[in-house]
């Protein structure tokens, strides 16, 4: 008996609700099926499900092999995932993560010209920096770029080398009343009387990433937004009269999808650059950060540190 095949063959039962419906779903016959889980049955010498004239139900024994069998179909998924992924690598596929902002600005070119000379697939992701921290240390990219973080726990087995300073402006609709009132446009405790719009904020699950808490929205009875692309927060900003607080580097992009600045947070400024693993860098990921150091150039940042 082939103890994978009849494993899923069972939770295939179980998730249907009945035989017939999962025989319909596997693609055979319902007779089949139906001998398939009597080996099952036969093999542990008892009853797992309860036949019913509407479908069938577990019994103890049958919960019980149903949470080995899930939980083994899940590890052999994460296994097959690993091994694909680790015969990518070998066919020099490289896994990028970025947060959005960066892309249109100097990551799109660095990564089309990466892939045109060696002609290897290309990973991407997007996120933000918590996010692709998590990403980085489970393998699932190899460099990524993001803002500098402060308090992070796992430091000793990451590398930083920053590009550029960044700082933080505020963004609206191009009608928003806020436009015409130019005394307001820069003044935190004035703006927290229009909702909140944060594009790819840290989550509570990225918490154990940092030595300290996550910060709270500072003005609680404040509308917010939380959006974890930039795309539906622009579409939220024409229709809500949000303010956005969002990179001063995104600027010229914002300004094409009808967004405009206000002006900059008097106190938020911080690095970004490439985070790697400490002791995980080859040349194909060294191939790519020099690549990206010099699309950023091109672009007018000057990176400030790139070895």
């Amino acid at each position: 008996m082939d103890v994978e095949k009849v494993a899923s063959y069972f939770i295939a039962v179980v998730e249907a609700g009945g035989i017939k419906a999962a025989a319909l779903q596997l693609g055979i016959s319902q007779p089949s099926l139906t001998a398939q889980i009597q080996k099952l049955e036969q093999r542990f010498a008892c009853p797992l499900l309860v036949r019913h004239p509407r479908g069938v139900s577990m019994t103890a024994a049958g919960e019980l092999y149903y949470q080995h069998a899930t939980a083994l179909h899940a590890e052999r998924q994460r296994l097959y995932a690993q091994i694909h992924a680790l015969q990518a690598r070998e066919a020099g596929q490289i896994k990028l993560g970025t947060g959005e902002a960066w892309w249109p600005l100097f990551v799109k070119p660095a990564v089309l010209e990466y892939q045109a000379d060696r002609q290897c697939a290309v990973h991407i992701e997007f996120g933000n920096r918590l996010a692709l921290m998590a990403s980085l240390l489970s393998g699932d990219v190899d460099v990524f770029i993001g803002h500098e973080i402060d308090d992070l726990v796992a430091s000793q087995q990451v590398r930083f080398m920053p590009l550029f300073q960044d700082a933080e402006s505020y963004y609206v609709a191009d009608n928003h009343p806020l436009l015409t009132d130019t005394s307001a446009s820069i003044d935190p405790q004035r703006l927290s009387d229009w909702p909140l719009m944060r594009v790819t904020p840290d989550h509570a699950r990225h918490a154990h990433l940092l030595a300290n808490p996550i910060s709270p929205t500072t003005h609680v009875n404040q509308v917010v937004f939380d959006v974890d692309a930039l795309s539906p927060g622009i579409d939220l900003l024409h229709d809500t009269q949000a303010v956005m607080p969002y990179t001063s580097r995104a600027q010229m992009y914002l300004a094409s999808q009808g967004v405009k600045v206000l002006g900059a947070h008097p106190s938020k400024r911080g690095n970004v650059g490439l985070y790697t693993l400490r002791n995980e860098r080859n040349e194909k990921v060294d191939a790519l950060i020099q690549q990206l150091c010099e699309a950023a150039q091109q672009v007018g940042i000057s990176p400030r540190h790139t070895s």
